[in-house]
Order: structure tokens, then C-alpha cells, then sequence
């Protein structure tokens, strides 16, 4: 059985900024499929919202820890719910790979990557990426997750083999068997 994994803090917060790029139009029809999960409209997506509206979902019909492992996958602030934001930032990794050479994904990645390099020029340093996340103390982790060449930031070129290796791969076909375009 393929185990879900928890994404790491700085893809958690590269999703984010890549869901942010999401028109309006495609905003709007992610809304309506949060809302239908979303049956008691509390705004965020329960353990057993997600069980009930998989199990209509015949080709998948997931139960029990299944489930959970795909709401501990997605739930980026771990605190056991899904949350529109959060939603987003799933759906767009789930159709990523569909769309991971056209030039819509590029722009999509460009537009992300710009919320993190605040002074343009090219490169998320250490600074912008405290400012961006917040965090305090090192971020010396979240550097080194994408900072393939060692150089100390982070360009686009790594930025999007970031996103890439974000994808939810590990999601099971609805014949149980991983896809292996995704992987």
C-alpha cells in the first residue's frame, strides 16, 4: 500500500503561492466543489465530509485510514481539516503534471516564484524567504530543499523542480495502482 507523504514547509508554502495565480473563472468552479464536500458549510473540509464524499465517488470508493492519509497530505497546517486554501493548492497539484510543460504551468511557476522574490532579481535569497514565510529562526531547511546547486537561493529553475517533485503522484488511480505518467 503507497503512503501519502506530508509535503515538506516550503512546498507547503510554494503550493500556496501557486494557488494564488488561479483565475477567477477556475476560482469559482474549485469553490463549488469545495462547497458540495463542504456539506455543513463551516468552511473547511472534516475527516468525514471527505470520507462521505469519496465513497460517492464509485471509481474510488477510498474508506477508513485512506482517507485520512489524504486529508494529512493536503492539510498543510496540520490541524486535521482541510481548508479552501488548502483545496486549491491540492487541486492545482493534482492537474500540475497534465499541464507541466505548457505555457500556462510556466506562468503559473513564474507568478509564484515572484511572490517569493520580492526584489525581482531572479532569486529567492534567506531574507525574502523569512519574509515571505514568516518564520522565525532558521530557514536553513527550507533552503536546502530546493537549493539544488548550493548557491545559497533559490531560482526558478529550482523553484519548479520544487513544484514538480510536489506533485501528489502518490495518490492512487481509481484502480488502486499509482499513475505512471505521475510518477
Amino acid at each position: 500500500m503507497r503512503q501519502f507523504v506530508k509535503y515538506s514547509r516550503f512546498k507547503q508554502f510554494a503550493l500556496r503561492a501557486l494557488a494564488s495565480t488561479v483565475n477567477e473563472e477556475e476560482l469559482a468552479d474549485l469553490k463549488d466543489q469545495f462547497d458540495a464536500i463542504d456539506v455543513d458549510k463551516s468552511g473547511s473540509i472534516s475527516i468525514e465530509e471527505m470520507r462521505h464524499a469519496l465513497a460517492k465517488d464509485l471509481p474510488w470508493r477510498l474508506k477508513g485510514p485512506r482517507v485520512l492519509e489524504i486529508i494529512q497530505a493536503i492539510d498543510s497546517n496540520t490541524d486535521g481539516l482541510v481548508d479552501f486554501k488548502e483545496f486549491v493548492a491540492a487541486t492545482l497539484h493534482i492537474h500540475q503534471m497534465a499541464e507541466l510543460d505548457s505555457e500556462r504551468w510556466g506562468l503559473r511557476c513564474q507568478a509564484a516564484f515572484s511572490k517569493f522574490d520580492l526584489d525581482g532579481d531572479g532569486y529567492i535569497t534567506p531574507d525574502e524567504l523569512r519574509m515571505h514565510t514568516g518564520l522565525k529562526g532558521s530557514i536553513e531547511p527550507l533552503l536546502e530543499e530546493a537549493d539544488i546547486d548550493k548557491d545559497g537561493r533559490i531560482s526558478l529553475s529550482e523553484f519548479r523542480k520544487l513544484l514538480r517533485t510536489a506533485s501528489m503522484s502518490n495518490l492512487p488511480s481509481p484502480s488502486g495502482v499509482p499513475n505512471p505518467q505521475a510518477l
